[in-house]
């Protein structure tokens, strides 16, 4: 488990400190008149790239037989391409380079990220899945604020690097130790349909899931909560500068991120050990994103410095409960377990769909109110998130 949590941490503080900090701060360095536009369009084209590496790596890593397992060879290469776009952003001067480079970072972490949530689903029993879900789900935050403190005082270039070498760094215990394996599916390890049906075609393969309501109502739950999620932190260093005028607009983004980890951390846990206990997923779900829904309210409604710090400590707790048993909850919808890499790839295409969706939605809506209806329309969507999981019966 915790060569697991490594390379999770490793993955989130490459991707999400140069999503809050590093990538704003370029971008605007490079195009200061049309940087909110600019920042849309990059993370836009990455987001759909991500959208395409998550499924493709997932079916590969399914069908991998190698005396490294069918896991780790993904997630190292994944890692390898990831670090080594990383390494480059600080030489690119234009924007259509730093979109290259972006596209190879998402596309990488997603890649990444739909082998090692197949691991959860591969070998460990569903009566436990919501303590590790949750345990593997602290990384998220974590690298968030570990990212974001780190980079804080650095030029971007160096930021870049740094993490570039964290990633790799975290990786290795997981691609040189971790007991990957041939995969024999446990006695409760499957979702819905233990056994894959012979013969299918490359095009059943990917439209098969769609067939299974459980599995379209928690991929729509996890769209609306990423999608509610990159609304709000999205434009987070622009939000602190433009309109809550802190005066270190990136100090103010690793504070956020502390007290959003700290929330979250503190939550997830505890409700992934509570819901195991309980047998019951549907509730804690529901609860994470109501509390997400009433942290984005105050920063609609209030954007001073003190209601800032109090939402996001009340975003990350409820952000934490929701993803740590929704996690868990996910892997108990998958249709065929001998999927479950390619499943889960296109679970992660909700939330790489969200963050391709986020930059276009938010363009529609600030020009209509600015940062309040910005986070209006965020709230809406978490309340979407919680209410997406009621019409599912196969989960309590």
């Amino acid at each position: 488990m915790l060569a697991l949590f490594l390379v999770t941490l490793g993955m989130w503080i490459g991707l999400l400190a140069a999503t809050q900090i590093l990538l704003p701060a370029q971008i605007e360095s490079l195009d200061p008149a049309h940087k909110v536009r600019s920042l849309s369009l990059v993370v836009t084209v990455a987001a759909v790239a991500a959208i395409i590496s998550a499924p493709v790596v997932g079916a590969v890593s399914d069908r991998t037989k190698s005396r490294f397992g069918r896991r780790r060879p993904w997630v190292a290469g994944c890692a390898l391409v990831c670090s080594a776009a990383l390494f480059s952003l600080p030489a690119q001067s234009s924007l259509l380079g730093v979109g290259v480079c972006w596209v190879l970072v998402h596309a990488g972490v997603n890649g990444m990220h739909s082998a090692l949530c197949a691991t959860v689903a591969d070998r460990v029993p569903v009566h436990r899945r919501g303590t590790v879900s949750a345990v593997a789900g602290l990384a998220m935050p974590l690298g968030l604020v570990v990212g974001s403190l780190l980079v804080a005082g650095l030029s971007t270039g160096n930021g870049y690097l740094l993490v570039g070498a964290l990633l790799l760094l975290l990786t290795m215990p997981y691609a040189v130790l971790a007991g990957d394996g041939r995969w024999t599916p446990g006695p409760d390890a499957a979702g819905p349909s233990s056994e894959r049906p012979p013969g299918r075609s490359p095009r059943e393969l990917y439209l098969g899931p769609w067939r299974h309501p459980a599995f379209v109502w928690a991929w729509a739950s996890r769209f609306f909560a990423q999608l509610a999620t990159s609304l709000a932190t999205l434009y987070l260093l622009y939000f602190l500068r433009d309109e809550v005028r802190v005066g270190d607009p990136a100090g103010g983004v690793a504070v956020l991120s502390l007290l959003y980890t700290a929330g979250a951390v503190a939550a997830s846990v505890a409700a992934g050990w509570l819901s195991d206990r309980m047998g019951r997923r549907k509730p804690f779900v529901v609860a994470g994103a109501l509390l997400m829904a009433g942290a984005l309210i105050a920063m609609a409604a209030f954007p001073h410095w003190s209601a800032a710090m109090a939402a996001g400590a009340v975003l990350g707790t409820g952000y934490g409960v929701y993803l740590a048993v929704d996690q868990a909850l996910v892997t108990q919808v998958l249709p065929h377990a001998q999927d479950h890499a390619k499943d889960l790839g296109l679970v992660n295409i909700a939330g790489s769909g969200a963050v391709a969706v986020a930059p276009l939605a938010a363009a529609q809506t600030m020009p209509l109110g600015g940062f309040p209806a910005l986070f209006g329309l965020a709230t809406v969507c978490a309340l979407a998130a919680g209410a997406s999981v009621l019409p599912i019966r196969s989960v309590r």
